[in-house]
């Protein structure tokens, strides 16, 4: 419910924004860094005075320089290779999938693994030359520079097999599978953002709230909004889901009734904006249908004239595949917020958004029109509630396409055949 998060939900999906940034975590890193190296200092007490002696702890200086050196120019190289990769996952898949290496966890850690390896060192040699460390800060010291060598090493075993695969179109299209997977995961666990399911227009008597911005909707705080709702005693009525498109003339909300006080009105308007994130790129969290037509403009982008890669098209396709059969039955609304109402988002859409587009740039194709006839039987065919009617429907649109371009007679007759699977399901499932 609403309140078993000790976070606002629009507070929580901003700071899950901002972590994925990469000067966060390097920043974080960098800070444990500094700290590390001054624990010698404040530890040093509780080293017996004898102890250093015993142990050699006077060769700490060399092996802090070597570090400060060899991290230096390993971060260098290390973001010089995550830039090519980046150019290359925009070249390669779609600029859209970018953001995905930009926020991977393991390639930010390893980086600020190195950045702050280098700032230890350096603080470490700083306060070194200062001799305030002592005999027995020097041995604390030392015992932490052992342990930040082998955390360097692991990292470095680590982004040897990153950089084996980043960058390539396999490993992107893997990513943007995920991301996608995610979203229609947390689509089918609350697919209507706990509000009830809006069929068709919203009530005559509903009053329009347009929009304050113009750009894609990312995120909408549904708990807060319903708490709004709640307090101000109306219905609302969502215009939009996380993915569409506002602008200033078009509505965001329908309320009812709406306030009569034109103040209270005005201000009850704000408020209810300010429950929604509006930018000029759309978001994976909340837009199942944002992942897979990454996915599709990753197959759209291979079987353009200028790289003419159908493999990549057929594999953009399985992941499409791969992402829409974990929807298995029919969902059902599980309201919470009993104020709120919130369009649905069907299989037809998704279908439509990554299936569609791939069948017009490869119309010509015939093995690209297989795979797609074949995603859509392996759908029809794993969820036949969820997927049958949609899939026929598109199946028949995929055929007109391919008719008009295939010129061998068998090509198009054994199209014709795969679509007629898909339909016999569709029948099958109606009856």
């Amino acid at each position: 419910m609403a309140g078993a998060n000790p976070l606002p939900g629009q507070l929580r999906w901003r700071l899950t924004q901002l972590f994925r940034k990469v000067w966060v975590r390097v920043t974080a890193f960098a800070v444990l860094g500094v700290l590390t190296a001054l624990a010698g200092f404040a530890l040093k007490g509780f080293i017996p005075s004898d102890l250093p002696a015993k142990i050699g702890a006077d060769a700490i200086e060399a092996i802090l320089q070597i570090l400060a050196s060899s991290m230096l120019a390993v971060t260098t190289f290390s973001l010089s290779i995550l830039t090519a990769a980046y150019a290359a996952a925009g070249t390669t898949a779609t600029p859209r999938a970018v953001h995905l290496l930009v926020s991977d966890s393991a390639s930010q850690t390893v980086l600020a693994t190195f950045i702050g390896a280098f700032l230890f060192s350096l603080v470490s040699i700083i306060i070194l030359k200062t001799g305030i460390y002592g005999e027995s800060g020097r041995l604390v010291l030392f015992a932490v520079t052992v342990l930040v060598v082998l955390i360097i090493v692991v990292s470095l075993l680590r982004w040897i097999e990153l950089l084996s695969q980043l960058g390539r179109v396999g490993d992107t299209l893997k990513r943007i599978e995920a991301a996608a997977d995610r979203a229609l995961a947390l689509h089918l666990k609350s697919p209507w953002l706990g509000g009830n399911p809006m069929i068709g227009a919203p009530p005559v008597d509903a009053q329009p709230v347009l929009s304050d911005a113009n750009g894609f909707l990312q995120h909408c705080d549904t708990a807060k909004l319903s708490d709004m709702a709640s307090e101000a005693g109306i219905e609302v009525y969502l215009a939009v889901r996380p993915g569409d498109f506002l602008h200033l003339a078009a509505p965001a909300f329908h309320i009812r009734p709406q306030p009569a006080d034109e103040e209270a009105a005005e201000a009850l308007r704000k408020r209810l904006l300010g429950t929604l994130t509006i930018a000029a790129n759309r978001s994976f969290d909340q837009d199942p249908r944002f992942g897979l037509s990454v996915l599709s403009e990753s197959a759209q982008r291979a079987l353009s004239p200028g790289i003419n890669d159908p493999g990549t098209a057929k594999q953009a396709v399985t992941h499409i595949l791969q992402v829409l059969s974990q929807w298995r039955t029919p969902i059902q609304p599980q309201v919470q917020y009993p104020r709120l109402f919130v369009p649905t988002l069907g299989a037809h859409e998704l279908l439509v958004e990554s299936l569609l587009p791939i069948g017009r740039d490869g119309a010509a194709d015939y093995w690209v029109h297989v795979g797609l006839q074949q995603a859509l039987l392996a759908l029809a065919q794993i969820s036949p509630q969820v997927f049958s009617k949609a899939a026929a429907d598109l199946s028949r649109d995929l055929l007109k396409l391919s008719d008009g371009n295939l010129l061998l007679p068998e090509q198009r007759t054994s199209l014709k055949d795969l679509s007629a699977w898909a339909l016999d399901v569709a029948q099958f499932t109606a009856e």
